[in-house]
């Protein structure tokens, strides 16, 4: 057999190391949201509150740097000519091998950026408040504060986690399961030849349900037919063409006027430009009627037939 460390056996002499890795699932982040509250104090510092941090030694190493009591921390002085963010950190120095709070700053540009988390070879942190240092200011207000405890990009709370669990074989038989399942559906719907319930009536009204549609419905505007000097108003008679249900004011129109496609030539263009003067229309359904009332002073200039589908309205 070859011996593992293994944390704790009696009478065993231990390292820091295998207590590090009683440890090791612990994410990095803070104990609690409150952990190293920030306070402004009018000058280039800020004063830190109490706090405990989880920062990884290595991979199966996790340890715990804390702060007993409020820490003033030191920034240096703004830049004369560009902005820069500078940020607080807790981290761990691997060549150090020390622990900290500490201020990183960052670089006076143009367009600047926060440093960049180091989790390395020598370092591994994390950034609990992002500091804009304004050109040529003199003191930390509390609006120039980006808390980034709780992003976890940064840092967020520590907790108990598993990078990741083999869940092959739960995948291999769910997967098996819905290809029995999607099997059964393709045999139902192929061999019985019979629509499922919840397809034709969704909901679930139990009868009648070809009747709320839509269904396709005719009407004729005679060019004698129209009243008043513009708008022109006109109400006719609905024809159902597919055996659809009575039109009744709580019924809705569920495409656009068409016209018959067989005309040709002049009076195809003539139907064509009636169909959409009515088309532009506002549209009124009645008890087996539809009042159009014409947009403006057009009017069709001759008899003209529509198509459009109707839905039944909700009882």
């Amino acid at each position: 057999m070859t011996e593992l460390t293994c944390w704790p056996l009696d009478n065993k002499q231990y390292f820091s190391d295998a207590l590090g890795a009683a440890y090791a699932a612990r994410s990095r982040g803070l104990l609690r949201s409150d952990n190293f509250t920030a306070t402004t104090n009018g000058d280039n510092t800020l004063t830190i509150s109490k706090g405990v941090a989880c920062v990884h030694v290595t991979d199966f190493w996790a340890a715990f740097p804390f702060l007993k009591q409020d820490t003033v921390m030191q920034f240096e002085d703004a830049d004369g000519v560009y902005m820069r963010w500078d940020v607080l950190a807790v981290g761990y120095d691997k060549n150090a091998n020390a622990a900290g709070v500490y201020v990183r700053t960052g670089v006076a540009a143009p367009s600047p950026e926060m440093p960049v988390v180091r989790r390395d070879n020598d370092f591994d942190e994390v950034f609990i408040y992002g500091v804009r240092r304004r050109v040529g200011a003199t003191k930390i207000e509390a609006d120039d504060i980006v808390d980034l405890r709780l992003d976890p990009d940064y840092c967020g709370l520590m907790r108990d986690t598993i990078d990741s669990i083999d869940t092959s074989v739960m995948q291999a038989a769910f997967e098996a399961f819905l290809a029995k399942i999607e099997q059964e559906l393709d045999r139902l719907n192929a061999s019985t030849e019979t629509m499922l319930k919840t397809t034709y009536d969704t909901k679930g009204r139990g009868v009648d349900v070809y009747d709320y549609g839509p269904h396709l419905y005719k009407a004729t505007f005679l060019l004698d037919g129209w009243t008043g000097d513009g708008p022109y108003t006109q109400t006719v008679e609905l024809t159902p063409v597919d055996d659809g249900p009575a039109v009744t004011a709580e019924s809705s129109m569920q495409s656009p006027v068409m016209i018959d496609d067989g005309f040709t030539g002049d009076t195809y263009d003539q139907m064509n430009e009636a169909g959409a003067i009515v088309n532009a229309g506002t549209k009124t359904l009645g008890a087996g009627t539809i009042t159009c009332v014409t947009k403006g002073t057009d009017k069709p200039a001759c008899d003209v037939e529509v198509f459009f589908l109707v839905k039944k309205g909700e009882e």
